[in-house]
């Protein structure tokens, strides 16, 4: 994962100033004069070699071998092993073992419409000039895990990797630069002076039939995840994990680590927890049990903590980096996670961490946020879990993509966001996500074959719900678990039992419905703290975080 900056009617200096602003990768970086007036820049993250000596190296900008073409890669394409063989055997040839070259090579064999492939599974924002064409392209993939930014006027295409490098050049505002959407690409027209934008993906959520069974849909689904998280590894540098103890990072984390070969490396498998210090954080008492768990493979647990002055201290600078200009109370909290987390990661020698971000999305799995809003049986629907997808790009996935890249560097990578697992987790029905009698005997018959002690309660209780579930439904206070909340995640359970028979999984260990990280981290506990430290810039944190966005970016 790199930086990128570049564009039609800038200068050299102003694209040395642009991507010297860029943190996002600290490999050295390149700034190129392809054309009179045509500048690509690129700062590097370097997490896979591409070759040993000058001639396999995939430096950027890549060339085609006419130099016709120029391709500037901020990203990584997951899968690119698959497409390298598939255009080997149409005599396509490679000089480089990396995956930037085989995006280009897609480009020359197809065009701009390779991107409509959705079996490319990659996190990317691209640029690329074709001279022969006279057009700059510059895209992004979806669900957006890279952000993107571009400025066109009746002189000037630029484009970059973060807000931040718009600020060399002179008489632009920060208001002015547009975020490019996910899934689509822009087309610049270097003789026309205009852009089109073009939508290359349209999101599928009919993959799976009605009559489909859950365990099928549960075994399937933990195929998708072990195939997403083995392209995940790829990577030439150590790999941890956040581990914060509820089902979407314990099995995020099991399916990076099984598919790692650990006595072929030279570290140890490592997760990462966050807390408020002195705060009675669930997110570290529950790592500690799911760390437990996975004393097979010798876990090693960090826990990285902050005092509420240090957090209350930084909220300008983490407000500065995170680069969203309209700023909420519900975008801010999140951000002090990966704020501690990066540096401590890239301080023990890690450059990748993987997270099991998108699942409450997928599956309408919210808490009940105030901002929200939405019940359950709502938020369940076809309809509500796209939208969530759809504009998952917006809060999290640039939180931990701008805020992990500027502190670390470090490279988040989420299993649970591949295209493919997406769609077919929006396609299961929504009689799969919520406490009925019929999922209620199917979970319990999978526990029963399993024999777990650490489970009788649960069993237990299941069993109390069966017998009578008007009861349950008048007081579900009266049970010893929150089984609503459980089976929200149904099809995640079904799918952990078959990860469970297979490897070091403890399937005792994926129920652990929890509060959402900054909740159980203790990082929405600093509000008052906030509100009384920046009590001149508004009456509630909402009004605060707002107040300092329009400051920075005006």
């Amino acid at each position: 994962m790199c930086g990128i900056f570049g564009g039609f009617e800038i200068n050299i200096n102003q694209a040395k100033d642009a991507i010297g602003l860029i943190k996002r990768g600290d490999d050295g970086i390149t700034i190129s004069q392809l054309t009179d007036n045509i500048i690509f820049a690129a700062r590097r993250h370097l997490v896979k070699k591409s070759g040993n000596d000058d001639n396999q190296k995939s430096d950027q900008p890549y060339f085609s071998l006419n130099k016709k073409v120029a391709l500037i890669f901020n990203g990584e394409f997951y899968n690119f092993e698959d497409y390298k063989i598939k255009l080997s055997k149409e005599k396509v040839k490679f000089k480089s073992i990396g995956d930037t070259e085989v995006l280009l090579k897609l480009y020359e064999k197809y065009g701009i419409e390779f991107l409509h492939d959705r079996k490319i599974d990659s996190l990317f924002a691209i640029a690329l000039l074709d001279t022969t064409k006279e057009k700059i392209f510059i895209a992004r993939d979806w669900p957006g895990r890279i952000p993107l930014y571009y400025y066109h006027d009746n002189k000037r295409f630029i484009f970059s990797s973060e807000l931040k490098a718009f600020r060399a050049i002179k008489n632009l505002s920060l208001q002015d630069p547009i975020e490019l959407e996910p899934g689509h690409y822009v087309e610049f027209d270097l003789k026309k002076k205009s852009i089109k934008k073009i939508k290359f993906f349209h999101v599928k959520n009919n993959l799976i039939k009605k009559d489909q069974k859950i365990l099928d849909i549960g075994l399937n689904l933990h195929k998708l995840l072990d195939k997403s998280a083995r392209n995940r590894t790829m990577s030439d540098v150590p790999i941890c994990t956040m581990l914060s103890g509820g089902i979407d990072s314990v099995l995020s984390t099991f399916y990076v680590f099984k598919n790692l070969n650990f006595k072929n490396m030279n570290y140890q498998p490592t997760s990462y927890v966050f807390s408020v210090k002195d705060f009675k954080s669930t997110d570290l008492e529950k790592a500690r049990i799911a760390a437990k768990s996975f004393s097979e493979i010798d876990l090693k647990l960090i826990e990285v903590n902050a005092n509420k002055e240090s957090i209350v201290q930084d909220v300008p600078s983490i407000i500065e980096t995170f680069e969203m200009r309209k700023m909420k109370a519900l975008s801010f909290y999140p951000l002090p996670i990966y704020w501690y987390l990066a540096p401590q990661m890239r301080k023990d020698g890690f450059k990748v961490t993987i997270g099991g971000h998108g699942v409450d999305e997928l599956l309408g799995a919210y808490d009940s946020w105030k901002e929200l809003n939405k019940p359950h049986e709502v938020q369940i629907r076809p309809i509500s879990r796209l939208a969530f997808i759809n504009n998952i790009y917006n809060n999290m996935l640039k939180r931990a993509s701008i805020i992990f890249m500027n502190r670390g560097p470090i490279e988040a990578r989420f299993p649970f966001l591949n295209p493919e697992v997406c769609e077919y987790m929006l396609s299961i029905d929504k009689k799969w996500l919520e406490l009925n009698p019929t999922n209620a005997e199917i979970l319990l018959n999978l526990l029963e074959k399993k024999g777990l002690k650490t489970l009788e309660k649960l069993i237990e209780t299941l069993h109390s719900y069966l017998e009578s579930p008007e009861i349950f439904s008048k007081n579900p206070e009266s049970f010893n678990f929150d089984l609503k909340k459980i089976f929200w995640k149904f099809p995640l359970l079904v799918s952990s039992y078959y990860a469970s028979e297979e490897s070091f999984l403890g399937f005792d260990q994926v129920f652990n419905p929890k509060l959402r990280g900054q909740h159980g981290a203790g990082i929405t506990s600093v509000e008052n703290d906030i509100t009384f430290k920046y009590s001149t810039l508004g009456k509630t944190d909402t009004e605060i975080f707002k107040k300092m966005a329009t400051d920075i970016f005006a």
